[in-house]
C-alpha cells in the first residue's frame, strides 16, 4: 500500500526535491552568509581579549599575569585556526581567482611563498630548501592559484611534523621547480611521517583531516581543484614514516610519473 503510493507520487518527487535541495549555485552565497555570522563575534571576541590584556598590564601578581597570557594565547590561536577554517571553506566552494591568465615567473613566484612560511618552519625546527631550476616563464596560468596550491601544500609538510618522531635538525622540506616532458613542474617534500594506506586513498576527501579540530580537512581538496582548473596534474608519492611528495604539473599531464616510487624524498 505504501509502496503504490509512493509509485503513484513518484512523479512528483523531482519538484519537492528541487524545493527542499538548495541549487548548488546558491551555495557560495549562503556559505558566506554563514561565515559572516560566525566571524563576527569571533572579531568582538579578539577584541575585548586585547581590552583584556591591557587590564592584564596591571596585574601585580607576576606568577598570576602570566597564566593568564598563556590563556590569552590559546584562545588567540585558536581563533586564527576557527578564521583560517572559514577562510578555507569558503575558497573550497569558490575558489578566488584574479582571472588573469598572464606569463608568469615560476621561480619568483614561489620565492615569495617560501619567504612567506619559512619562519613559521623556522619555529617548527625545519629547514625549507628552495631548489629552483631554469624553466623559463610559465604561460596560460594563473598565478593566484600557484600561489595558492604552493602555499597549501608546504603548509601541509609543516604540519604533518607535528605528528613526526624525526629530531627537529632532521626535519627538511623541499621545494622544487622544474621540467618534464615540456611540462613546467614544481614539486614539495618532506621528511616527515608520510602516510598510511588509509589515509593515503582519503587525503583529498573534503573535510578529511588527520590534525584533529586544528585541521579544516580542506587544503590538499582545494590543492586538487585548482591544479585541474589550470588544466594541469598532480601526482603524489608518500612511504609511511619515510615522508610525502607532491608534483604539480601546468598545463597537462606527462607521459611518465615524475616521483621515484622506491623512495619518498626526491
Amino acid at each position: 500500500m505504501v509502496g503504490s503510493a509512493l509509485e503513484g507520487d513518484s512523479g512528483q518527487l523531482p519538484a519537492v526535491r528541487s524545493e527542499l535541495v538548495p541549487d548548488p549555485s546558491a551555495l557560495p552565497t549562503l556559505a558566506a552568509g554563514l561565515v559572516h555570522e560566525v566571524k563576527n563575534p569571533l572579531a568582538a571576541i579578539h577584541l575585548h581579549l586585547q581590552l583584556l590584556e591591557g587590564y592584564m598590564a596591571e596585574v601585580d601578581d607576576d606568577q598570576l599575569r602570566r597564566k593568564m597570557q598563556e590563556k590569552v594565547s590559546i584562545i588567540k590561536n585558536e581563533i586564527h585556526g576557527l578564521n583560517r577554517t572559514l577562510h578555507n571553506f569558503i575558497s573550497f566552494l569558490r575558489p578566488r581567482s584574479d582571472g588573469k591568465d598572464v606569463a608568469v615567473d615560476l621561480n619568483e613566484t614561489l620565492r615569495g611563498v617560501v619567504d612567506l612560511l619559512e619562519p613559521q618552519a623556522l619555529r617548527d625546527g625545519i629547514d625549507v630548501h628552495f631548489d629552483p631550476n631554469d624553466i623559463g616563464y610559465v604561460h596560460n596560468v594563473d598565478v593566484t592559484f600557484i600561489k595558492q596550491i604552493a602555499l597549501n601544500l608546504i603548509l601541509n609538510s609543516i604540519q604533518a611534523f607535528r605528528d613526526s618522531a624525526r629530531p627537529m635538525e632532521e626535519r627538511r622540506i623541499l621545494v622544487r621547480t622544474g621540467r618534464r616532458e615540456g611540462l613546467a613542474f614544481f614539486l614539495v617534500a618532506d621528511n616527515g611521517p608520510g602516510m598510511s594506506e588509509e589515509t593515503r586513498a582519503r587525503v583529498f576527501d573534503p573535510f578529511f583531516s588527520t590534525k584533529g579540530e586544528s585541521g579544516s580537512g580542506l587544503g590538499l581538496t582545494l590543492v586538487q581543484r585548482m591544479v585541474a582548473e589550470l588544466g594541469g596534474a598532480l601526482e603524489i608519492h608518500t612511504i609511511e614514516g619515510e615522508g610525502t611528495t607532491f608534483a604539480v604539473f601546468l598545463g597537462g599531464k606527462p607521459e611518465h610519473p615524475l616521483l621515484d616510487r622506491q623512495a619518498a624524498w626526491p
